[in-house]
């Protein structure tokens, strides 16, 4: 076998007026890959697990092999010692595998499959927290938060979209609203005007979103959702959050819109 690509690339140029030129493929055995066309080549990836076939320690994936560890500590008497900490290295080898998952998260998005998306995505917001919780220099860390708003981005938006291509449409419009208020919850313990303007153009996004959901026709599938039943199911998260005021606020507008 031929170790020269050229053929293969021809047979499937890259298109740089796409944004992401991506397909699934079937190897030699039956088992399924994913396939991104890059300018200077392909990148191929493993549906499930890591995306580089890799198993670090026997485990799916890094990410699984830390929580063993923090699992394995949580469940030994401590004696008031510190726990363990990842070390600069450590740090680069989860980047590196956040990295991965990033790059199959939108192959997914593209292709349409949304709940493996999610899943992705649910990996990503995995590895930020892992080292928030447990590097040893905050700067491994903090740089991998950068990215948390459009990361909580996709995972709203590929559990929504899944849940819409199911008719589920108030599950799609709760994925939405959850993505909306933890995007707005990083917004407040965001500093840097950057990270709020990047939260903020995220949260458009999934405004938009939530509109075209709601203002699919009938015949799709999709019943827009009222305004009376809107305003009940922010009374019901204000009430979850404790918010009393603006509760109060809601149960007035509700028993207006009750009337009529």
């Amino acid at each position: 076998m031929s170790e020269d690509i050229t053929e293969l690339l021809a047979d499937w140029p890259y298109d740089e007026t796409q944004d992401l030129v991506a397909r699934r493929v079937e190897g030699p055995g039956g088992e399924v890959f994913l396939q991104v066309r890059l300018e200077l080549g392909i990148l191929e990836m493993h549906p499930s697990g890591r995306p580089d076939g890799y198993h670090p320690g026997g485990y799916p994936s890094l990410l699984h092999y830390h929580r063993r560890r923090v699992a394995d500590e949580e469940g030994e008497e401590r004696d008031g010692r510190e726990g363990f900490r990842l070390d600069h290295d450590e740090c680069l080898d989860l980047h590196r595998e956040d990295m991965q998952y990033y790059h199959r998260r939108i192959t997914w998005l593209k292709l349409g499959d949304f709940d493996r998306a999610a899943e992705d995505a649910e990996h990503n917001l995995g590895i930020m927290d892992l080292l928030r919780e447990r590097a040893e220099d905050p700067e491994d860390w903090q740089k991998s938060e950068q990215p948390r708003a459009a990361v909580l981005s996709h995972w709203a938006r590929a559990r929504a979209l899944a849940a819409a291509a199911r008719d589920e449409i108030n599950a799609a419009l709760a994925a939405v609203d959850e993505g909306m208020d933890r995007i707005r919850a990083l917004q407040h313990t965001n500093q840097q005007r950057s990270d709020r303007l990047t939260a903020s153009g995220e949260l458009q996004a999934l405004r938009d979103l939530r509109r075209s959901i709601r203002e699919r026709r009938p015949s799709t599938g999709f019943r827009p959702e009222s305004r009376l039943e809107r305003v009940q199911r922010q009374l019901e998260r204000a009430v979850a959050d404790e918010d009393f005021e603006e509760a109060a606020r809601l149960r007035d507008v509700l028993a207006r819109l009750r009337q009529g």
